[in-house]
């Protein structure tokens, strides 16, 4: 009875492969075999993440690099000067209801940072991520509250182009909930890269295994005892038990065995550098990292020159951190302003993962201030410095630069003329 009702649980709550299963399934029935894998399948994704290293290490990298950089509120304003379209951005007012939950507290139990956290999480283990828009009485917006992926089914209206999300017995529309999907098959349901790595997965997990009993075993081939005459079920028995307390478990590793009149050891084991086992290992490992999109020297898997390490986090930046911040960008806009505010969209600050070593940096203001496009403020503000007064909002520019029209003006190019 309890492997049914565990049956029953997995099927209306969770969107995993028993949804992905109902679309190869006619009329959505199931056979026990389809049901298991399924069950199978989800308890792998969860496990995964804590058993298996690699996994733990490529989620927590992307996860930590894109919650480390500031989620911000901006408000986009047009004007028309001279009959020319002018666009000035400005940072969302400090009272607007989605800046000050998205910077300060977006629920009564998450910080910005755990909140991105935990979106990037469930996008990279479960395919996508739900959030909750809660509202007071008033109508103002006052909590996100991200769902656990694998309590969520989303499920399409029949012969209706609109999807419905069933969460703990209830159902809730488009409207009130924030839709994230990782990259998808269908247009709506995310697939997941953990879903993708379980090959690599299972054969860490397999790897770990036989390490672990080759280690308990006391780090002993294995092999067999030969007699030279038959032995009774039992007399085995014994002699099995008694051998494994005499030389078993890495208490006994290393200790010289001793074998009486009439025993020989015949080895039956391959040798652990024939097969490669370490190479094999890393290999698999190294595959895991490619499909989650994660440097394999990020996690330990290979060795770089310090020199190439600032290139390969900005690649990574550019590569995949702003996808990721682009597809939350455009889900939160679409779901938390209204339509009179469509002036105002987020921005994840990508600058902020991007800043690199002091003297780059330096190197960076050092031409931007030169070009006239950042002011002394401004490079202070971005180092969090305060400002030095109405001085340091002057943009500078140099001599050295002018027009074709200015050049042509010039009285002393005119005169040699």
């Amino acid at each position: 009875m309890k492997i049914i009702n565990k049956i029953k649980s997995r099927f209306f709550n969770s969107t995993g492969d028993i949804e992905a299963a109902a679309e190869d399934t006619p009329h959505g029935w199931y056979t026990m075999d389809e049901l298991y894998g399924a069950e199978k399948a989800a308890s792998l994704s969860q496990s995964a993440l804590r058993r298996v290293g690699t996994v733990y290490a490529c989620v927590n990298y992307r996860a930590r690099m894109l919650a480390k950089l500031p989620f911000q509120v901006f408000h986009k304003e047009i004007t028309i000067d001279g009959g020319t379209e002018c666009e000035q951005r400005f940072r969302a007012a400090a009272d607007h209801p989605v800046r000050r939950i998205l910077e300060r507290r977006p629920n009564r139990y998450q910080s910005p940072y755990a909140y991105k956290m935990f979106i990037t999480a469930n996008m990279l283990c479960r395919g996508f991520c739900v959030i909750y828009k809660k509202y007071d009485k008033y109508g103002n917006l006052t909590e996100l509250i991200p769902w656990k992926s694998q309590e969520v089914t989303v499920s399409k209206l029949l012969n209706e182009d609109e999807y419905v999300y069933l969460y703990k017995g209830q159902t809730y529309t488009e409207d009130e909930v924030i839709y994230i999907p990782y990259l998808s098959s269908d247009g709506k349901r995310g697939i997941s890269p953990l879903s993708v790595a379980r090959g690599q997965i299972e054969a860490v997990e397999d790897m770990n295994r036989h390490l672990t009993n080759f280690y308990k075993n006391g780090a002993h081939k294995q092999g067999a005892l030969k007699m030279g005459q038959p032995l009774s079920i039992g007399a085995k028995r014994k002699l099995k038990r008694e051998w494994a307390e005499l030389y078993g478990g890495s208490r006994n590793s290393g200790e010289v065995a001793v074998l009486d009149n009439g025993i020989d050891w015949v080895d039956i084991s391959l040798p652990m550098t024939d097969i490669q086992f370490i190479e094999s290992k890393k290999l698999s490992a190294v595959e895991i990292a490619a499909i989650f999109d994660v440097p394999p020297s990020a996690i330990g898997l290979a060795q770089e020159k310090y020199s190439n390490l600032q290139e390969i986090n900005d690649r990574f930046v550019q590569d995949v951190v702003a996808p990721d911040c682009i597809n939350i960008e455009q889900a939160h806009d679409f779901s938390c302003f209204m339509k009179n505010e469509e002036s105002y969209y987020t921005k994840f600050n990508i600058s902020a993962g991007m800043r690199g070593s002091p003297e780059k940096r330096v190197a960076y203001y050092e031409k931007m201030v030169q070009m006239g496009v950042l002011t002394i403020n401004e490079v202070r503000a971005m180092e969090e410095m305060n400002g030095i007064g109405d001085i340091g909002d002057k943009h500078y520019a140099s001599l050295n630069y002018t027009t074709l029209e200015t050049l042509e003006k010039h009285k002393r190019i005119n005169q040699e003329e």
